[in-house]
This record gives C-alpha cells, sequence and structure tokens, in this order.
C-alpha cells in the first residue's frame, strides 16, 4: 500500500497546483506519512515514480475502452457514450490528467516519449476496435488508424479544457462535451466519405482541387 500512497500523494499535490517536476521526494514523504528513505523501497527517483503514474493512465484509459466497447454499436450513440465515460474518467482522476498534461507540456524527453507510446497504443487499439465493430468498412486499416489518431488528439486537447472547468460547472462541462462529440462525428463522417486526392497534374486546376477536397470531407 506505502507504493500506491506515494502515487497518490503525488496526485494529490500536483492537483492542488504543484508541478510535478517541483515536487520533493520529502513532500511525497510527508504527504504519505512516511519517512523520506521509504521512497527508496519502491521508487529509485521520482522519474521512476512518474513511469508508473504513465502506466496507471494507460491501464485506466484502456479501462475506458473496454467499458466503451459494452456499448452499443451504432457510431452515433457509441460516440455520445464513450466521451461521456471518458469526460467521467477524467474527473475522477484529476490529478493524473494533471500530471500528464504536465509531461506533454514539458516531461523530460524519456517520459514524454513514454505518453507518445501509451497514445498510440492506445489509437491502435481504437482502430482495431472500429474495425471489427466494421464501423468504417471502405476504409484500408492503415485509414482507419489515421482516423483513431485524429480521434485520440482531439479527446487529448478536450482534457486540457475539461480540467480548467470546475465541477461545479455542470453546464460548461456538458457543453464541452457537445462540442468533442461533434468533433468525432466530423472525423467519422469524414473518413467514412474519405476519396483519395488525385496527383495534381497540369490539367488539374486549384478550384478543380478545392472542389475535390469538399467532396473528400462530405461537404
Amino acid at each position: 500500500m506505502t507504493r500506491q500512497s506515494l502515487m497518490d500523494a503525488v496526485l494529490e499535490l500536483i492537483d492542488e497546483g504543484m508541478g510535478f517536476a517541483s515536487i520533493s521526494i520529502r513532500e511525497v514523504a510527508k504527504r504519505s506519512g512516511v519517512v523520506p528513505t521509504a521512497f527508496y523501497r519502491h521508487f529509485t527517483d521520482m522519474e521512476d515514480l512518474a513511469f508508473c503514474l504513465v502506466d496507471e493512465f494507460s491501464l485506466g484509459l484502456r479501462r475506458v475502452l473496454r467499458e466503451t466497447r459494452q456499448q452499443t454499436r451504432s457510431v452515433g450513440p457509441l460516440i455520445r457514450q464513450s466521451v461521456l465515460i471518458y469526460v467521467e474518467h477524467v474527473q475522477q482522476n484529476r490529478g493524473l490528467f494533471r500530471f500528464m498534461s504536465q509531461v506533454i507540456s514539458g516531461g523530460s524527453a524519456p517520459l514524454r516519449h513514454s505518453v507518445r507510446n501509451e497514445l498510440q497504443f492506445l489509437a491502435n487499439e481504437l482502430a482495431a476496435d472500429v474495425g471489427h465493430l466494421n464501423l468504417l468498412p471502405d476504409l484500408s486499416q492503415g485509414m482507419i488508424e489515421w482516423a483513431t489518431q485524429l480521434v485520440v488528439n482531439t479527446v487529448t486537447g478536450t482534457t486540457s479544457e475539461l480540467l480548467d472547468l470546475s465541477e461545479s460547472n455542470p453546464l460548461e462541462v456538458e457543453r464541452l462535451v457537445d462540442k468533442t462529440v461533434r468533433q468525432l462525428q466530423i472525423i467519422f463522417v469524414g473518413a467514412a466519405n474519405w476519396q483519395p486526392i488525385p496527383k495534381r497534374t497540369p490539367e488539374l486546376s486549384k478550384a478543380t482541387e478545392q472542389a475535390l477536397l469538399f467532396t473528400a470531407v462530405g461537404h
């Protein structure tokens, strides 16, 4: 339990406004109610603890994916339900998501690389789900992976906005949910209607190229 209590202590300090880079082992130990030397029984240093938090973040998102798999197979309701499940997960783990935001924007290179790997894994797993549910039957697996990468990027941006909102203002949270759902719907509608744009030739005018682009995204 001490290992988890040390990790929880870091997240509590971050949720109270501290930056991960400024948190000392002594502060973590004090918050956990243990002596500083107890920290080293579980972690070599703060970065070692940070990698464990990245693992916890990844496991949590995989649980969210498993939960969404149990929802309807229709794209429209599935998107909204998935966003609601994700928002609830963020609100229940604000410290962890604040930590991830700090790592993405200013963590060490190895930590940023670890987070990017986890987000890529999430996009690949989401692509596998989309293929399994046959949600984009006319797209190649490669194109599906591009679409799910856009989904992950969109949700990552939503997370930053969500963390800035107060849980006591459900109306603003609902507006953010609606905006995110619309953004994801645009991604899926665009992907479902995707048509490759021909390589530009002297005969392909700029106006024709723009018209093809609008057609490709479903306008």
